[in-house]
């Protein structure tokens, strides 16, 4: 106690009061307790009552760094300052769990003439007992949060490698009473991931199925609490971010994840370091395996470049018909698509530089392969009607569950709204009006939903009329009229294309002035051809027009003359209307000049005075 001089009193006494977690400050109650007792310790010690501050803003904050600690910066101020005579605190891990910040603190303190007090003294940091003494105690306090660190770490990656730790859950699982995972109870829920996963399989696009979902009016479940039976579900729009999670999560195939997004598996030998902790076949899965990674496959696929090299991609809108899956002849690379005046163009560029090693234009190549893909379809075409058809009606079926289950959960919540309103006394007013307009709004959610549902069901695909199955089969014999169809969208002709062929393969050779075509269907056949690289012919007005022209000049101006010329039918080379530029063009092409202002009246003067 001889420590503490008048110069120390003369200044405030800080009491420091920390707790690491908000659970230990609502639970651990006696320790927050012991803290604030100290003010009691700091007037024993010769402070008087309005010296002593007690900065506890930082409950709930861990000490292993300043981040986020504003008490712990305001103590350190006000030190700094010459404000403060002595800092208290519990013990040494109340101030700071960090060896930087305790010296950093010690240096000041020092520096300030002030004392340090705990549970245990009063130390001087200027004498070189009591500063070896205080480093030794905030080596110990780092040290023990290290172990408390590692030791529950250990005993969570453990429970972990058993299963048992509860991890997230995606939508459509929850965690029962032992610890396990098992499938969501509620039948819409599970009915609804397992039509996501059909989807994506049948349309192969995360933004496909999103769009699917919203063309269909279909509500995709979302259910917090990481897989809490008892959390709300609630129903909302699927979007592509949440198609592509439930994509990657390796859960709905059955496995257990934790720490799935670690780089390394978990070590045996050194449980300490971080890891991911992966059990197959724990839990009844949505999916395989296999599927899971398939669906893995295919994402990458979609993605038109991987760590800077090309790939196929998605089939896109774009009026190339080969987009993603056309090689190059020279070097092998995936070749890209540009448009020059509405018409693709297939390109290829060497990585090293920018020097062009391909270059192809759409117009040679893509007839050439969209008569083959006809041709080799020949064969088929009543058995694709045929599975038309049945996948038109597998999806009425899906689609027709869902609406079913969605207007079965309303009539359930108009049916419970109708209970709550009927058990409350008729005299309760101010309750029963608030449970009837409850009822009265449930009801008229399951209207709108009954008569969206009849709406839809007058649509296609929910219901297929007998006239729309004749006309699907009548399409087996005019497959080309439905590929040119208008109807048909570019997306799904290229979706058709890459059902039966690989890549193709594409090469000028000069020598016949043509395009080497080689075509990898997916049996595995190559089939090779050879495309004529045809020239277009330059846009050239007829003699016709010409001569026209030539005989109108003198007396008519070049507007009058492209009326004259619309009316007999006659078009310029582009096949648009003429107007007086483009007669102007002729006949300036001819050598046909026209004299204006002063030169066209001295040309009249000098006629009339020859005549």
């Amino acid at each position: 106690m001889g420590r503490i001089a008048a110069h120390h009193l003369e200044r405030r006494a800080c009491i420091y009061v920390r707790q690491s977690s908000m659970a230990q400050v609502t639970q651990h109650r006696e320790s927050a307790r012991r803290q604030y007792d100290l003010k009691e310790r700091a007037v024993t010690l010769g402070w008087p009552c309005d010296q002593v501050e007690v900065i506890d803003e930082d409950q709930g904050r861990s000490g292993a760094s300043t981040d986020g600690r504003g008490g712990f910066g305001r103590l350190v101020a006000e030190v700094a300052l010459g404000e403060v005579g002595a800092v208290f605190g519990l013990e040494v891990s109340r101030l700071a769990r960090s060896c930087a910040d305790w010296y950093r603190l010690l240096e000041i303190v020092a520096l300030a003439k002030a004392l340090i007090v705990d549970e245990d003294g009063v130390y001087d940091p200027t004498q070189y007992n009591d500063r070896l003494l205080l480093g030794l105690k905030g080596t110990l306090s780092e040290a023990e949060l290290y172990f408390l660190k590692q030791r529950m770490q250990g005993g969570r990656r453990n429970k972990a490698q058993r299963g048992d730790l509860r991890i997230r859950l995606p939508v459509g699982y929850v965690w029962e009473e032992g610890e396990r995972i098992r499938k969501d109870p509620d039948e819409r829920v599970r009915e609804a991931v397992d039509l996501l996963f059909v989807y994506f399989e049948r349309i192969g696009s995360a933004t496909g199925v999103a769009c699917h979902f919203e063309d269909e009016r279909l509500l995709f479940p979302r259910r917090h609490g990481w897989g809490s039976e008892t959390a709300p579900l609630q129903w909302d729009v699927l979007t592509k971010a949440r198609v592509l999670a439930a994509l990657r999560n390796p859960v709905y195939a059955g496995v257990y994840a934790y720490n799935r997004y670690a780089a390394e598996p978990l070590d045996a030998e050194d449980q300490t370091a971080p890891g991911r902790i992966i059990i197959a076949g724990s839990h009844p899965g949505y999916i395989s395996e296999e599927q899971h990674e398939k669906n893995l496959a295919r994402l990458r696929m979609n993605r038109n470049r991987v760590h800077g090299e090309r790939q196929k991609g998605s089939p896109r809108e774009g009026e190339s018909l080969l987009q993603g899956i056309v090689l190059c002849g020279k070097c092998g690379r995936y070749m890209n698509v540009r448009y020059r005046r509405g018409s693709p163009v297939y390109g290829c560029r060497t990585t090293a530089t920018t020097r062009l090693c391909e270059d192809i234009h759409g117009r040679h190549v893509d007839p050439l392969v969209e008569a083959e893909l006809l041709n080799a379809l020949q064969g088929d075409e009543l058995e694709l009607a045929v599975q038309a058809l049945e996948k038109v009606a597998e999806r009425a079926q899906e689609i027709d569950r869902q609406w079913s289950k969605r207007i079965e959960a309303a009539r359930y919540e108009a049916e419970k709204a109708a209970r709550r309103y009927h058990l409350v006394e008729p005299e309760n007013r101010l309750v029963v009006r608030t449970l009837e307009s409850d009822w009265n709004n449930r009801l008229q959610e399951l209207k709108e939903l009954e008569e969206e549902y009849e709406r839809r069901r007058r649509e296609p695909p929910l219901t297929i009329t007998p006239q729309q199955r004749r006309e699907i089969l009548e399409l087996a014999n005019a497959l080309p009229r439905l590929w040119h169809a208008k109807t048909t969208r570019n997306e799904q002709r290229k979706e058709l294309l890459r059902l039966l062929i690989e890549d193709v393969t594409l090469r000028k050779n000069d020598a016949p002035r043509c395009v080497e075509v080689s075509i990898h269907w997916k049996t595995g056949a190559v089939t090779r051809h050879r495309a004529e690289r045809v020239q277009r012919q330059p846009h050239k007005t007829t003699s016709e027009v010409q001569a026209r022209v030539e005989e109108l000049w003198k007396e008519k101006t070049d507007k009058e003359i492209a009326a004259i010329l619309n009316e007999e039918g006659y078009r310029s080379g582009y096949r648009k209307p003429f107007n007086k530029y483009s007669v102007e063009r002729i006949r300036r092409g001819k050598g046909l000049i026209k004299a204006i202002g002063r030169g066209k009246r001295i040309l009249e003067d000098r006629a009339a005075a020859e005549d």
